[in-house]
């Protein structure tokens, strides 16, 4: 379920969940912290992701092997949505997640991990943990109501990409740093032909959303041909970021990146991230010789001792 725990960064009021046959969010937690989806064969048959996987593994057989299997595994899935309820600091979010697609037994188990797996019909199961799991299977069985979600009423309009999330961030060791500072989001990534992410951060202040836009736009100088594409904007206390990259273009830049060494990461390039480029390289201390003592934490810095000989 570590896998589920996103969330991977990454939002309260009441609004309704829609439901419609192809999106039954009824498995979903009333009052979702925060959902979203990932539309797995779109992904897998997406002519750049493809492309961009040849790229990366085409050094490395063996990454094409395990790329591979990976594939292999996930073949049959077509789509999977996560609800994920805020269980408060200290404590592991309740994840349910609703699967889709054509899968046996034996592949379904492949996923289960912790957790538990309830079969609803041939191509749909459900992975959950606890009672969690059981109330899911409940009102699945019950007809459609209203269920409660502001996390819904962010992530509709991000629905048919290939990557959503929307909502509130849960208090979890990897998200408490940036809980302070970010109280909402809407992300959502397609990537067929072109590249295309749209990401919609809350902050806590008016001048902190108009910061993170500052920042963008100063990255968007360091690094043009990624700049080129990013738009920014600040409403309020939310910061609004729009990147579009034609297929083509993320090629040749991902390309240029391997025969250089580098990991491009457009996300982090256009929130101001530093670049493996612009990193320095960590260097180690020099091990001490045998015959020397070396002592740490001093206000000085580190200071060798030689040790004196044996009489």
């Amino acid at each position: 379920m570590r896998a589920f725990r996103i969330t991977l960064c990454f939002l309260t009021g009441l609004t309704v969940f829609a439901q419609t046959p192809a999106q039954d969010w009824r498995f979903a937690h009333p009052g979702a912290t925060l959902i979203g989806g990932l539309r797995v064969k779109a992904i897998l048959d997406s002519p750049l992701v493809n492309t961009l996987i040849s790229q990366a593994t085409a050094k490395d057989p063996s990454s094409g092997l395990v790329v591979g299997m990976i594939k292999g595994s996930l073949g049959g899935v077509s789509e999977v949505r996560f609800s994920v309820r805020d269980m408060g600091k200290g404590k592991d979010p309740d994840v349910l997640a609703l699967v889709t697609g054509s899968l046996d037994d034996t592949a379904a188990a492949a996923w289960q991990g912790k957790a538990s797996i309830h079969r609803i019909d041939a191509n749909t199961f459900l992975i959950g943990q606890g009672q969690s799991i059981a109330d899911a299977v409940s009102r699945l069985g019950k007809p459609a109501t209203a269920l409660q979600a502001r996390a819904f009423d962010r992530g509709k309009a991000l629905a048919n990409d290939d990557l959503w999330i929307a909502g509130t961030l849960p208090e979890m060791p990897m998200t408490i740093p940036m809980l302070d500072s970010v109280r909402g989001l809407a992300l959502g990534i397609s990537a067929q032909d072109d590249l295309r992410v749209e990401l919609d951060l809350d902050t806590a202040s008016a001048k902190a959303a108009e910061d993170l836009v500052s920042s963008a736009r100063k990255a968007r100088t360091q690094q043009p041909a990624l700049g080129a594409a990013l738009q920014s904007e600040a409403e309020g206390s939310t910061a609004k970021f729009r990147f579009v990259m034609e297929g083509k273009q993320l090629l040749q830049a991902v390309q240029q990146a391997i025969e250089n060494n580098q990991a491009p990461s457009p996300l982090a390039a256009f929130l101001g991230q530093p670049s493996a480029a612009t990193v320095p390289a960590f260097r180690e201390d020099p091990k001490p010789k045998r015959d020397t003592i070396r002592i740490y934490g001093l206000d000085e810095g580190p200071r060798e001792i030689k040790s004196e000989p044996r009489q």
